[in-house]
């Protein structure tokens, strides 16, 4: 392998590996951005509180509404 053979592959190796890196940045945020909570467990705490008298009818109709429609999480 002469001097010009090792450029070139040191060239590959470093752009794939920054490639890489911004591509595994970039689907992490995107993961950490999301509620690991199903909906179901985010209904129960809700029921649990209101018949704990910690939210009003109203706010536990609001917080319903606001919550996803299904467990994936977009």
């Amino acid at each position: 392998m002469d001097t010009s053979e090792f450029g070139f592959w040191a060239m590959l190796v470093f752009w794939g590996t920054a490639l890489g890196s911004i591509a595994l940045g970039i689907s992490w945020a995107r993961i950490k951005g999301r509620n690991p909570v199903r909906r179901a467990q985010l209904e129960k705490s809700l029921r649990r509180r209101l018949v704990a008298g910690e939210i009003t009818p109203e706010e536990y109709d609001r917080r319903m509404a606001a919550l996803p429609k299904d467990d994936r999480q977009h």
